[in-house]
């Protein structure tokens, strides 16, 4: 029988280590890049790309422009949609097939401190728009914070929780696959989803929590974005954990 000799060992310990490292560093970035603040990613910042299943002609993009207006911490005046946009009357004409109704515009964010994402999905449902998706980039770290108004006991907070974890855990097509772990605060009425560190080129759909909220049973009054960490922990603290949702 031939053992490794002592050199040999070290070796493996050092590539086994180096692998595990560099597992690490890919799998959980955030991690490796928790001291780094608001750090935006690509040339046009922060911005939202609203995914309209019904947006076909320029007087539907019209109108949704007109529909984000009074939402604050956007620009929707410099919103972009498409470049091929059909005209209203080109529209009237058009024997397009289903996959043509659907477009996307993209909204710069002005003031992440003023963003309400309940407020924009409002906005666009009192036009009688919906957003299928609301994907959020240029923010590499973050968390959501929803403030509800029933969050009454510790069942509804651990059901909160628990029942997130769930709908991740069942997700199919990629499902909150964004997510890291969630935060239930009973006494502040919040549920915060603290999202994975977010690579360059790549979004996070908002809207997934919004309908994670609506199957949960909770009806969200704000979903803002928030980037700094807590600087202090409540007097009251939560008696849910924060727990990863793997």
């Amino acid at each position: 029988m031939k053992f490794a000799t002592g050199i040999q060992i070290v070796i493996m310990v050092v590539v086994i280590a180096a692998g595990c490292y560099a597992f690490d560093y890919v799998k959980n970035p955030q991690l490796w890049h928790h001291e780094e603040v608001i750090p935006v990613s690509g040339e046009k910042g922060p911005h939202l790309t609203l995914w309209i299943n019904h947006l076909c002609c320029s007087s539907c993009l019209d109108e949704v422009r007109q529909a984000l207006v009074p939402a604050p911490g956007i620009d929707a005046s410099n919103a972009t949609g498409p470049k091929q946009l059909l005209t209203h009357d080109q529209a009237d004409k058009s024997t397009a097939s289903l996959p043509d109704y659907g477009n996307a515009l993209q909204v710069p964010i002005t003031d992440l401190e003023k963003l309400d994402l309940v407020g924009i999905d409002k906005a666009l449902r009192d036009k009688g728009l919906v957003a299928a998706r609301m994907e959020l980039e240029g923010i590499e770290h973050f968390r959501l914070e929803a403030k509800v108004a029933h969050l009454c006991c510790g069942m509804c907070e651990r059901g909160a929780q628990e029942r997130i974890a769930f709908l991740k855990s069942r997700g199919q097509g990629g499902q909150l696959k964004w997510l890291d772990s969630v935060t239930v605060d009973r006494d502040g009425k919040t549920i915060t989803a603290h999202a994975r560190f977010l690579q360059p080129g790549k979004s996070v759909d908002v809207a997934d929590f919004l309908g994670a909220l609506n199957d949960v049973g909770f009806a969200p009054l704000s979903v803002r974005v928030l980037v700094h960490e807590p600087t202090k922990m409540s007097s009251t603290p939560s008696t849910a954990e924060n727990l990863p949702l793997r």
